[in-house]
């Protein structure tokens, strides 16, 4: 019986402290949950009016085939300016997320890149640099991407030195915000 009290205390000393951190950490959760989302929200919107200015950004949903989407409607005065797209695809390390912003005659306004931390630093991370990124603004569907001497006209950008996997990457997230984009406007002409 001895022997059974030596090990058993510290088992129930030890389940003891589990339960009590397991409380600890879902009560943290609780409270900072709310915090976070806002946090995450207004750095959204923050974003969202770097790549777009407008008066409001109204959050919609379309049906595709594999799930909902959801985008952004950007407008001025009830005029819609253009829309919001976050995207993603698999890169090099992960995956690579992507702010675009598409105007109503379906050419890039601007790209965000809002995530590449999976990334090689200093290869695939410098999808953040403004000179791979803005390559994106003014292009339409169908972008394809060139290790070097991309023409700017022929709707091709220069991949990143040492990264194309990941300038693949940011480049087919940008490709299905165009291609998302096309669908919302085909759908909402086939309504009117």
């Amino acid at each position: 019986m001895k022997n059974t009290l030596k090990f058993l205390y510290p088992t129930l000393i030890l389940a003891a402290i589990c339960l009590i951190v397991s409380l600890a950490l879902s009560s943290t959760n609780a409270v900072t949950e709310e915090k976070i989302e806002k946090i995450n929200a207004e750095k959204t919107e923050e974003a969202m009016s770097r790549v777009l200015k407008a008066e409001s950004y109204t959050e919609k949903t379309v049906r595709k085939d594999d799930g909902v989407i959801t985008y952004y409607e950007a407008a001025d005065d009830g005029e819609v300016k253009g829309y919001i797209f976050i995207t993603g695809a698999n890169g090099y390390g992960g995956e690579v997320k992507v702010m675009t912003a598409v105007l109503p005659d379906k050419t890039v306004k601007a790209v965000e890149i809002l995530d590449v931390s999976s990334e090689t630093p200093g290869l695939g991370q410098n999808a953040t640099n403004e000179s791979f990124y803005n390559q994106f603004s003014g292009k339409k569907s169908g972008i394809t991407v060139l290790k070097t001497g991309a023409d700017s006209e022929s709707n091709e950008i220069n991949a990143i030195t040492g990264a194309t996997i990941t300038s693949r990457a940011a480049t087919k997230a940008v490709n299905e915000a165009l291609d998302i984009c096309d669908e919302i406007q085909t759908e909402v002409s086939s309504n009117e």
